[in-house]
């Protein structure tokens, strides 16, 4: 029957799923190359590493059920890596009868590579779609996942999700901020106006006038994105008064602190270039995937401070 929708219709499912499947083998398989492995090695050494990684040392058999291959397949890979000098096999601490695998140090260096290698080839081949942590990409796993019989809520299996990092990481976030800092402070460079300031005068036009210093104060220190402390708020802001951008913004100043005239035009000025490049940054991006970055970046961070107190 398979033969027969193979021939007669070329869309059918049965067909586009081996195409692919084919063709990413291939593609694991080439990539590879290089460093010595093929696409069953790969699954079984990037499986022995994530359950390594777990504290296991898991049999030929309860390999196989990780990697998702027959076990007497991982029994002639397995001779054949540990000839190779990857992995050895030993008595197995619990049973007589079975063969403990361990990954050697050469052995975990390869892999380590090869996973590199393999994330950066899913990265390019699912490219049409979006990329691995695209929308469309998650709605094709989870397809897969109901047709291979797993319910939404069962753990995955396999090489490339038990290797996998948390999909986000404080890295992550790290990096998402500093490159968009840095961004941001290409867009200042020449108007005389640090990031820093730039946000001072922002919290300024948008947020004010404020009712007293201190209160601006206290809500700059808050901030811990600026990462400034008491005094170099107050230093920032005493700059921008002497430039004529802010009023009333010393400490013993009983006033409103407010936004002057020059600084909301230079404010403006520089708000349209932010627009702009903010604008060309997220103008591909899923407004669903925004909506859900938001709230879980939302919860990190309320997490984070809970935190804090605790640690």
């Amino acid at each position: 029957m398979y033969i027969m929708d193979m021939a007669s219709d070329r869309t059918t499912t049965g067909r586009l799923l081996w195409q692919v499947t084919t063709r990413w083998r291939t593609a694991v398989d080439r990539a590879l190359a290089p460093i010595g492995l093929t696409h069953a090695q790969y699954s079984l050494l990037a499986s022995l590493y994530g359950l390594a990684l777990r504290g296991d040392r898991p049999s030929q058999r309860e390999l196989a059920d990780a990697a998702g291959l027959e076990p007497i397949y991982v029994s002639k890979l397995t001779r054949g890596l540990e000839k190779a000098g990857l992995l050895v096999r030993e008595e197995h601490p619990d049973d007589p009868r079975a063969l403990a695998l361990t990954l050697t140090e050469r052995g975990t260096d390869v892999v380590q590579q090869a996973i590199t290698i393999v994330r950066g080839l899913q990265d390019e081949l699912t490219a049409p779609i979006g990329g691995t942590g695209g929308r469309r990409n998650r709605e094709l796993v989870a397809t897969l996942q109901t047709l291979l019989g797993r319910a939404p809520g069962d753990p995955p299996n396999g090489p490339d999700t038990m290797t996998q990092a948390p999909p986000l990481t404080g890295q992550d976030i790290a990096e998402a901020q500093g490159a968009v800092s840095g961004l941001l402070a290409k867009i200042l460079d020449g108007s005389g106006v640090t990031a820093s300031e730039y946000i001072a005068l922002r919290v300024l036009a948008v947020r004010g006038p404020w009712e007293s210093p201190a209160a601006l104060h206290e809500f700059m220190v808050g901030q811990r994105q600026l990462g400034l402390d008491a005094p170099a708020v107050a230093d920032l802001l005493a700059g921008l008064e002497r430039r004529g951008l802010a009023a009333g913004t010393a400490h013993d100043d009983s006033g409103p602190v407010r936004i002057t005239a020059e600084g909301r035009e230079l404010y403006g000025r520089l708000l349209g270039a932010v627009q702009s490049t903010t604008q060309r940054l997220y103008d591909d991006l899923d407004p669903a995937d925004l909506a859900t970055a938001r709230r879980v970046l939302t919860q990190v961070t309320e997490r984070a401070n809970d935190l804090r107190t605790e640690v």
